[in-house]
């Protein structure tokens, strides 16, 4: 009952300035309540995204890491897909910038597009790895990584409002 904040909001505001224009006074809650988030959307998506990257990046672990002399240079395309999708899922694991999100993003696309065009070239990224011998190993790899392509934009494109500014969404 005697919080300052009830006052504020609910009597009128004479304060003056020097030149005789009335001073603003504290915005109200509902209005702060109303103001979207920064990052908000990108902090709830960003754990489901770093788990479909590491299990992309595990599905592509190499299965004979240590028997390079019998592999062939294609053999060797699983490893730095792994690395480079267990690199960025645990980055974005712990960080969470617009950065890692388009680096996401662009590896993810990329990912999809190895799929792509290893099935226009009869050519399967997963031979030699952990995920080769399964069937549904591959189109899991597609789907997670669109998946993970189309929430990094999402995640890209939530932006807060700035205040006074023009609204983007019509």
């Amino acid at each position: 009952m005697n919080d300052p904040g009830t006052f504020t909001a609910t009597e009128p505001d004479d304060r003056e300035e020097p030149d005789g224009s009335p001073q603003p006074g504290p915005a109200p809650r509902a209005a702060a309540a109303q103001r979207p988030r920064s990052g908000a959307l990108r902090h709830v998506l960003r754990l489901p995204v770093a788990a479909a990257l590491l299990f992309c990046g595990a599905l592509h672990l190499p299965v004979e890491a240590a028997a390079p002399a019998v592999m062939t240079p294609a053999d060797f395309l699983p490893l730095p897909v792994a690395l480079v999708c267990l690199g960025l899922g645990a980055v974005l694991a712990g960080r969470d910038t617009p950065a890692v999100w388009r680096s996401v993003a662009v590896a993810a696309l990329g990912l999809v597009t190895l799929y792509v065009w290893g099935g226009v070239a009869r050519f399967d990224p997963l031979e030699g790895a952990v995920g080769g011998p399964f069937a549904w190993a591959g189109i899991t790899v597609v789907l997670s990584a669109a998946a993970c392509a189309v929430l990094a934009g999402v995640a890209l494109t939530d932006r807060p409002v700035r205040a006074g500014g023009p609204s983007r969404r019509a």
